[in-house]
């Protein structure tokens, strides 16, 4: 039985298929057209998981959507009447599911999943534990901002939840978009340059999130916080709580704008503890799920986990919306089982594409590029080992791509960790991005508590450790001590860890500095062109595709320049032009 679950229509939309509960694919639409946070219907990503199981959109048993879209545009008219002043209208025809049905040729039932069931599920159901308590916050589905669930067996039960506009997702968008940053994507920055203040006005933002911790609630004073009653009201009304004015994009960061962000950090850090304190009161379980998009702030994951009385944690790697389409594909398939089965744990995140090595060597080939091929792992480890002790960087095209935003070892940049130079030329002259943004180290599983204060894996880089020895990690240690840690485990991926295993014994770390694949405002590449071509415009010293080790020293200015105009350097390496294949692969 096929079940195809699909995210779409509003922010990274992604799609999953399921066989009898096995994961057979899952990705972005980003990936594919090459917009980040595509909103688009995934007709790429559900063509990429249809040919990964060998079959066609007839086959599909099932069709589940990531939310229910006439709870959705309710929701919507109560806005759109709180900013007229009108009462609302009646809601008229939506035609999500005529979308739907047109551009995917299904003409069987959907299923419309309520969107905080689909985050809730995407993380109990291959989390591994028999039960869990689960905490989903994000912006907004149709109402729900914030819910608990329970978790036993099969069934997963609600306990609770906080509507709209009452948000922790945003509150912290809110921040986001006052400090400069685009809202609903750039939240992380946000979170790194928190390490750098102190939380000078969190008494201020403390009154605009008004939790009750006893009933499980929180309420946000959305006079100050009005992205009700006119877009971007609150811009001026928080210019006026803090008595600053609101940072414009390309405007310098300053120390005030870093006290702001840790103000709202820990605003946000305090308010998720207080609502893991209430679920635990009501779930006798010691295991805990996470998922929804505030989920992604792996420090606020961190401190909340770590003053509750869970102890064990399971986060969604793709905790944003893209990670529906498998929590909405899980929710349809158990519904229509009459005795389901729980699915097997998620122990990795690679279920992308991958592309053969044979179409690699005919594309570098076509385009007149030196590359130089190993016809074994271990000397392709020695070679790309040896070089990042050296100091040299790497993109690194790896198997199946990852589903989610981390790079977890197939889709990365990799470099030495152990000075803190590294970081700052990373950010300057490779990534193209803000000086303080932290890069994340991973680490051998069965050495991590050598290097860093953890007593969990964390094999998706979405849970924050104190770093035991920053004298030797300096390009991976943020500025408040602690580190995103990936443990990189040898049966889930062997030739990553083989990889970290010989650069440790070459440099006495068994830690390498891995960053996900692309440019700045780029996806995470997918493809080996897109590899090729971001290679191509950045500073990195060398490339390896699969078992191809490609040196920026071999390579003319002239592709360089082609490789800044994408139909240009498609044509130019003999490839068909279109994002859907290219003639090598």
């Amino acid at each position: 039985m096929l079940t195809l679950g699909i995210s779409a229509y509003y922010h990274d939309a992604a799609a999953c298929l399921i066989r009898d509960g096995q994961i057979v694919g899952a990705v972005q639409e980003e990936r594919f057209t090459r917009r980040k946070y595509d909103a688009d219907l995934p007709v790429n990503a559900v063509r990429y998981c249809l040919d990964q199981a060998g079959a066609t959109i007839a086959d599909v048993d099932r069709l589940a959507f990531y939310e229910v879209p006439a709870d959705k545009r309710e929701r919507q008219k109560w806005q759109r009447a709180r900013r007229t002043g009108a009462a609302p209208a009646r809601p008229s025809a939506d035609d999500t599911e005529m979308r739907l049905r047109d551009g995917l040729h299904w003409t069987g039932e959907i299923h419309f999943v309520p969107h905080h069931h689909a985050h809730a599920a995407s993380a109990y159901h291959v989390s591994g534990f028999g039960d869990a308590a689960v905490l989903v916050c994000d912006a907004v589905g149709e109402w729900d901002t914030t819910s608990f669930w329970s978790g036993r067996g099969p069934e997963l039960t609600r306990l609770g939840d906080v509507r709209f506009p009452h948000s922790l997702g945003l509150f912290y968008s809110c921040l986001t978009s006052y400090l400069g940053y685009r809202p609903n994507s750039d939240e992380y920055k946000v979170m790194g340059l928190a390490s750098y203040g102190t939380p000078k006005y969190e008494p201020e933002l403390r009154r605009l999130l008004a939790v009750d911790e006893a009933a499980g609630r929180f309420t946000l004073d959305t006079g100050v916080m009005d992205f009700l009653s006119e877009p971007e009201g609150y811009l001026r009304n928080l210019a006026e709580l803090l008595g600053l004015p609101p940072r414009r994009h390309g405007e310098p960061v300053l120390a005030h704008h870093a006290d702001v962000a840790a103000s709202g950090q820990a605003v946000l850090e305090s308010a998720v503890t207080s609502l893991l304190h209430w679920l635990s009161e009501r779930q006798e379980s010691a295991n805990l799920c996470l998922a929804g998009g505030v989920a992604l702030n792996c420090r606020a994951n961190a401190v909340a986990f770590d003053r509750s009385r869970f102890t064990r944690l399971f986060v969604q790697p793709a905790a944003g919306d893209a990670g529906t389409a498998l929590g909405a594909a899980l929710c349809a398939e158990m519904s229509a089982s009459p005795e389901p089965s729980v699915p097997p744990a998620m122990r990795h995140a690679y279920l992308g594409p991958r592309y053969d090595g044979d179409g690699i060597t005919r594309m570098l080939s076509a385009a007149c590029i030196r590359f130089e091929e190993f016809g074994d792992e271990a000397g392709l480890l020695e070679a790309v080992a040896a070089a990042l002790a050296a100091g040299r960087t790497m993109g690194w095209f790896q198997g199946r791509m990852e589903f989610g935003p981390r790079a977890l070892g197939a889709r990365s940049i990799l470099a030495d960790p152990r000075t803190a130079r590294m970081r700052d030329r990373l950010n300057a002259d490779i990534k193209w991005r803000e000086e303080f943004r932290p890069f994340a180290p991973a680490v051998l599983e069965e050495r991590a508590q050598e290097f860093f204060s953890m007593d969990r894996t964390s094999p998706f880089m979405i849970d924050l450790f104190s770093v035991r020895r920053p004298d030797l990690l300096g390009a991976v240690t943020h500025v408040d001590g602690t580190a995103r840690v990936q443990t990189v485990n040898a049966s889930v991926a062997p030739r990553f860890h083989g990889l970290i295993r010989r650069f440790g014994e070459l440099t006495g770390v068994p830690v390498l500095l891995n960053t996900s694949f692309n440019l700045s405002d780029e996806p995470i590449v997918c493809t080996p062109v897109d590899a090729l071509r971001t290679f191509l415009r950045s500073s990195l010293d060398l490339l390896c595709l699969e078992n191809v080790l490609v040196d920026a020293r071999e390579i003319g200015e002239g592709l360089r320049e082609a490789a800044r105009e994408e139909h240009r350097f498609v044509a130019g390496a003999g490839l068909q032009t279109g994002r859907e294949v290219y003639s090598f692969f």
